[in-house]
């Protein structure tokens, strides 16, 4: 098969897995068979982040022995560290094509290379590249990693075909967050959710609530530490306090935080449910609304006229209303009353029994997930 048919090939897989799968995870899982089918690969992950910040949060990964025990620590340091070799993805969401292998991304020795000591040849692997998945609005919406063993070095071919595809998988991945359905899980203990890193990036201690948040991020059990490590690994980097955003299974929107908790070097990660800003500021990432449309859906949100809108941005009716055609249309709904149908069986069903709080939002002291009707 020819590059340019292996191209095509791969991206009808990866459409028919975007209008074909049910949540982000289905999805990725789905790609990266796809990509192992066309081009063969020994182990590898896709990731999602968050596109204000490009934070990593839940991972999807195949075939990926972690000897050391110590993957999620090692992958926080090297991308969020102060190293030569830090914010990889950052710099290849950069460039045009956004996929660039081990050789191309290094100078010098590979061989003598962290990513390459650290993480390659703990795992018996020779080769990697990495890609980065913007959709079509041009943000990144998750990041990926496959791997080789030795002889079997991934070629400029590979490269264009996955470069080729990448903006596809960037696409589904946003479009699997606008579809993903709520599902049915146990109710979250009650309490606080905090995780305590210590100085050297190793968890200290976390409560029962941030491990069953942790648990519904990241679909692998042995990572699910790495959005808190990620987050204390770049707190002290920048030096200043993290803020970054991830998506549960179960249809939530959460807030992940990091700051200094004392002298000693021990940083302190506090997850909670997102609040009116973070849903708004998130779905206007998710369906491409522009700045005025975005302010149009927050008085929407608030249940505001067309007329009490209009006085409020200063716009006449006639301009909010053809606002709100164009976030029907990018939302896939025909009225305002089946757009805050979809935002409530996405957002705020998942959340039904909690008790709210005087601002009129949920409290998150109680939380309870429950299935969308069919």
């Amino acid at each position: 098969m020819t590059a340019v048919r292996k191209a095509e090939n791969l991206v009808a897989c990866v459409r028919d897995a975007a209008g074909g799968t049910g949540d982000t995870s289905e999805y990725r899982r789905a790609v990266l068979d796809g990509i192992r089918a066309r081009i063969p690969f020994d182990c590898g992950g896709i990731a999602m982040v968050d596109p204000a910040t490009l934070m990593l949060t839940s991972v999807t990964m195949v075939d990926v022995d972690d000897p050391t025990g110590r993957a999620a620590e090692i992958v926080a340091h090297l991308e969020y560290g102060t190293t030569p070799y830090a914010n990889t993805y950052g710099r290849l969401a950069r460039t045009r094509a956004g996929v660039q292998t081990i050789r191309d991304g290094i100078d010098g020795e590979i061989r003598e290379a962290l990513p390459y000591v650290e993480i390659l040849e703990p795992m018996g692997m020779a080769d990697e590249v990495r890609l980065v998945f913007r959709g079509r609005d041009g943000c990144c919406w998750g990041v990926g990693t496959l791997m080789r063993g030795p002889g079997r070095m991934f070629d400029h071919g590979d490269v264009r075909i996955l470069a080729r595809c990448a903006r596809e998988i960037g696409e589904g991945l946003r479009l699997s967050l606008v579809r993903q359905a709520p599902r049915v899980l146990a109710e979250v203990t009650g309490g606080p959710a905090v995780v305590i890193v210590g100085p050297d990036d190793e968890v200290e201690s976390a409560t029962p609530q941030a491990l069953e948040f942790l648990d519904r991020i990241v679909d692998e059990s042995r990572l699910r530490m790495f959005p808190a490590v990620s987050a204390a690994v770049r707190l002290r980097t920048s030096g200043r306090a993290v803020l970054t955003r991830a998506r549960t299974v179960d249809g939530w929107w959460l807030v992940i935080r990091a700051g200094m908790l004392d002298g000693a070097g021990r940083v302190v990660v506090t997850l909670e449910p997102a609040g009116p800003p973070e849903v708004l500021s998130l779905l206007t990432a998710l369906h491409g609304l522009t700045e005025r449309e975005a302010a149009v859906l927050g008085r929407v949100l608030l249940g505001e006229t067309r007329v009490e809108i209009g006085r409020r941005l200063f716009i006449s009716p006639y301009t909010v209303q053809d606002h709100l055609k164009s976030i029907y249309a990018k939302t896939g709904v025909n009225s305002r009353q089946e757009l805050v149908a979809q935002l409530f069986y996405t957002h705020y069903l998942p959340r039904y029994g909690e008790p709210v709080g005087p601002d009129g939002w949920f409290t998150g002291d109680t939380v309870r997930a429950h299935q969308a009707p069919s």
